[in-house]
């Protein structure tokens, strides 16, 4: 597949009723470092919810549309499939885990951070479309899991109704004594915009028999197996420090599903997922 291009500001991104894709650049340190973006657009996008969906670590967004397809045939929905190339985003600290951390492992200036690349998308397309919405709905799976959960934690002003992260390889726990990017010790997430995040809305979905401690994508070391030797055990252990962190009186709006049956398979985690991410007409 061709590296994608910057897509200029006066073509239309969207074409109403049909399947395409097409690049798109965010703004400021980012602006070079464009994504393709993968999309299914209803017959009157204006008036349709916004569904963001973030790949795993393959970063095949194509495949993670065709999966999407058939869940969304029956809602008025415009899916993005957002794929962060590997050339553009190297590695897991580029990708996963919001680009937060330098090579160095410096806390990068926020506005370098890769989160910001989907606010400014949802914003252009709220801008091509006409849209009326303000507020999209944000899944991700296996490394997009990763990727959506560090999201609600470092952006807690974003736009999303409701994100539902899949399968998280491994997380950044609400723990101030466990360093960055394991916990928030020396991380630039403050105690209060960390309540702030609690107050939004964020399922924790994981597969009952996604428990293979071999797995060769599954990250093992000492930081991460302190969390648990799975990922099952990881998001349990992630969703209940979270609830413990939570201060008395707290908004805390997280929430935890566990899919019988599933293991780390995308395409069972998204059907799972649907209904908790789709309007219904």
């Amino acid at each position: 597949m061709a590296s994608p291009t910057a897509t200029s500001s006066q073509t239309r991104m969207i074409r109403p009723g049909e399947t395409g894709d097409f690049a798109f650049s965010g703004q400021g340190p980012l602006q070079d470092q464009p994504i393709r973006v993968w999309y299914k657009a209803p017959d009157d996008p204006s008036s349709a919810q916004i569904l963001m969906v973030m790949t795993g670590a393959h970063r095949d967004g194509e495949s993670y549309r065709s999966d999407w397809l058939p869940l969304i045939q029956n809602s008025n929905t415009l899916l993005l499939v957002l794929e962060f190339s590997k050339d553009d985003y190297p590695g897991a600290a580029s990708y996963n885990q919001g680009n937060i951390l330098d090579s160095a492992g410096n806390i990068n200036p926020p506005e370098s951070w890769s989160f910001n690349v989907v606010e400014s998308l949802f914003q252009a397309v709220v801008r091509d479309t006409n849209s009326k919405t303000e507020k999209y709905a944000l899944f991700g799976h296996s490394a997009g899991g990763q990727f959506v959960h560090r999201f609600m934690e470092f952006t807690p002003t974003n736009h999303v109704s409701v994100a539902v992260a899949a399968n998280a390889g491994w997380y950044t726990m609400p723990d101030q004594s466990v360093e960055y990017p394991y916990g928030l010790k020396n991380s630039p997430l403050a105690p209060k915009a960390l309540r702030d995040a609690f107050s939004r809305r964020l399922i924790i979905l994981l597969g009952a028999d996604d428990v293979d401690p071999k797995d060769a994508m599954l990250q093992r070391d000492r930081q991460t197996d302190a969390q648990g030797d799975n990922r099952l055990t990881r998001g349990l252990a992630f969703y209940q420090a979270s609830r413990n962190a939570a201060r008395e009186g707290d908004q805390f709006n997280w929430a935890l599903s566990v899919i019988p049956g599933a293991a780390h398979d995308h395409k069972l985690m998204a059907a799972a997922a649907a209904p908790l991410l789709l309007e219904a007409r």
